[in-house]
């Protein structure tokens, strides 16, 4: 009996001792501090987009030319920019790489089935440029496509920058494409 009175003396003790009085002159920051929890609580996610988007477009031309593109934003392909803001508090912004799938058709024949994202374009620029870059969109040019060559015109632009890079596809009628890039700074007189 005197053993069990004893456990039970202990337990009641021990329970006792566990009111929280240890913490009720800290503030909560240092109590998260002290669980190692105060980064978790002190930081901020966003997606740009926030939610996946798809664009589909579909384009006929006189020329007998037809493209139909697939523009869609990559759920698990992202450039991180991180911001620090007053109070210590930390934003994790992920920016979503978007990729283009292209089908261009001849005269109702399928001449070129491509997919076009920032990795055909790297030799025109160094890594560090495409390690931050976005695709930000891809369309068809009208007024410089004919019935030899269809353009296509994208931009690739490092968020919240003016660093920007565009570039034209030329696509012939065998469907063989080349890429330029278009210098928007040319002086003109």
């Amino acid at each position: 009996m005197n053993k069990l009175v004893f456990i039970l003396l202990i337990f009641t003790l021990t329970l006792a001792s566990c009111d929280g009085r240890n913490r009720k002159y800290k503030t909560n920051a240092e109590v998260l501090k002290e669980n190692n929890l105060l980064e978790s609580f002190n930081q901020e996610i966003k997606f740009v987009p926030e939610t996946y988007t798809e664009i589909k477009t579909d384009t006929i031309l006189s020329s007998g030319f037809e493209v139909k593109i697939n523009y869609r934003s990559l759920e698990n392909d992202f450039v991180l920019e991180t911001r620090k803001s007053k109070g210590d508090s930390v934003t994790k912004i992920h920016y979503k790489n978007f990729e283009a799938q292209l089908l261009v058709l001849k005269n109702n024949t399928i001449i070129n089935r491509s997919l076009i994202n920032k990795k055909c374009f790297y030799k025109f620029e160094g890594a560090s440029f495409w390690t931050n870059a976005i695709m930000q969109f891809i369309w068809v040019d009208h007024e410089a496509s004919n019935k030899d060559i269809l353009r296509l015109n994208t931009s690739f632009c490092i968020p919240n920058t003016n660093e920007c890079k565009d570039f034209t596809l030329k696509i012939n009628k065998q469907g063989v494409i080349q890429i330029e890039e278009i210098n928007i700074f040319s002086n003109t007189i």
